[in-house]
């Protein structure tokens, strides 16, 4: 199991229950899929705080890098030392999975997350939230080429179109010529992003069969950590951060957060069909519309609410499954 600080919260070894018996225990499997996708929607608007509260511009992109990379390093540091603590050993038996952990690190934390806070300096949190969905529906078409416990069905192949429809609505505005309103380093950098995490959700699947999963996402957010902090550095921040009690709160709760959703959320993927999982990830454009109105005072604009409800049901569809009638 690779719930190392999430072990620590919820739930205490001498209560009798193992960490990787909650995991398997298909009961709990909603719970914690629907915690990730709390923290996850929470965690977009959060950054944006983040950047007020350290002063960093939108246009300054080796500060946003370097923000994402320290977050990322803290986080792997934290579940290696709890593995480590634990006498969780990564259990890498041939040289090619050193290859396939630096791919995870370099793809699912570096190429994912730097794409994604770039982003979100010319977007709102609202819509970034909405925009980094189209992920999921990613993910799942790629399941079900790569897979063979994920089939394609009508039901998945229309909440797929669904899903991209409403994610299209979240980019209009009216009175104006669609493209317009569309940016490559805010609209572009999110959807790129969104590439990157199914990508990366693809490779933990593939990972997951090979070592063990919890100290390997340890491993690979230090990787994507230090990829991030030295591309940060090389680019150089426009101007000194301003260190604030509270921007070092913020970037302790986006530690956390990164820590223990990753954890969980890779084990899930690692134990369970990606569809299974994913469709509790329509949790996070409706909550994350949510907390970016409340920490970021954005307007809950029509088409957000349009979009995160289409893409609600799209990712519901997908992931819906046929009922066996008897007769």
């Amino acid at each position: 199991m690779r719930v190392g600080l999430a072990d620590s919260l919820f739930i205490a070894k001498r209560g009798g229950i193992a960490i990787s018996n909650i995991i398997n225990n298909s009961k709990y499997k909603a719970f914690l899929a629907a915690f990730c996708a709390v923290g996850w929607s929470f965690a977009y608007p959060l950054i944006k705080v983040g950047y007020g509260e350290f002063q960093i511009a939108s246009s300054d992109l080796g500060g946003k890098v370097l923000f994402a990379g320290i977050r990322f390093l803290c986080a792997g540091l934290i579940i290696i030392v709890l593995c480590r603590f634990k006498h969780k050993k990564i259990n890498i038996k041939v040289n090619n999975d050193y290859l396939w952990l630096f791919l995870l690190g370099l793809v699912n934390t570096a190429l994912h997350y730097m794409f994604a806070y770039i982003g979100l300096g010319y977007n709102s949190g609202a819509r970034s939230t909405i925009l980094d969905s189209s992920g999921s529906f990613m993910l799942i078409i790629l399941s079900t080429i790569l897979f063979s416990d994920d089939k394609l069905s009508v039901k998945k192949a229309i909440g797929c179109v669904l899903g991209f429809f409403g994610i299209i609505i979240s980019v209009y505005q009216p009175n104006t010529a669609f493209f317009d309103n569309i940016t490559f380093k805010g609209d572009g950098m999110i959807l790129i992003n969104a590439v990157f995490a199914a990508l990366g959700g693809i490779i933990t699947r593939v990972v997951s069969k090979k070592i063990n999963m919890l100290p390997a996402t340890g491993y690979s957010m230090l990787i994507g950590g230090i990829i991030m902090l030295a591309f940060g550095l090389i680019i150089k921040p426009e101007s000194r951060w301003n260190i604030s009690f509270n921007g070092i709160i913020v970037l302790i709760i986006l530690i956390l957060i990164s820590a223990v959703c990753f954890a969980v959320y890779n084990e899930l993927l690692s134990n369970y069909p990606i569809s299974e999982i994913s469709i509790f990830n329509a949790l996070i454009p409706v909550l994350g519309v949510v907390f970016s109105s409340i920490l970021l005072n954005e307007e809950l604009k029509w088409q957000y609410i349009c979009s995160v409800i289409i893409v609600a049901i799209g990712i519901y569809l997908v992931n819906m499954k046929n009922k066996k009638v008897g007769v």
